[in-house]
């Protein structure tokens, strides 16, 4: 059985504390991930041609999280890891941007 779906910012928030950000998978492009990102997340850019390849790397077993900047990005990423057999697949609805409005941590570069 596979566990696949978008969930709010306090469901998501919830599962990294549970599961400690294990596999928290930002599928932005790496320029965005530099810039900031939610803390203990690792990149794996949705655009690389070798997206798939990446994602296999990651264990199918354990729960694995996903976000980008709105939504739009991650759903799609949701639908390969799905694809890919993955069992557990949790996407932060409306992404990063509505973690950041609730007034959650990111981590950013402090040069702009």
């Amino acid at each position: 059985m596979q566990i696949v779906k978008s969930i709010s910012v306090e469901e998501f928030e919830e599962l990294l504390i549970a599961t400690k950000s294990e596999q928290l998978i930002d599928v932005r492009s790496p320029q965005e991930f530099e810039r900031y990102r939610i803390p203990g997340a690792k990149n794996i850019n949705i655009r690389d041609p070798e997206f798939r390849e990446k994602i296999e790397q990651l264990d199918k077993d354990k729960p694995v999280l996903i976000y980008c900047i709105a939504g739009i990005r991650s759903k799609l990423a949701m639908e390969i890891f799905r694809e890919a057999g993955f069992k557990i697949v949790y996407e932060l609805n409306i992404g990063i941007s509505h973690w950041f409005s609730t007034g959650r941590g990111i981590d950013q570069r402090d040069e702009w």
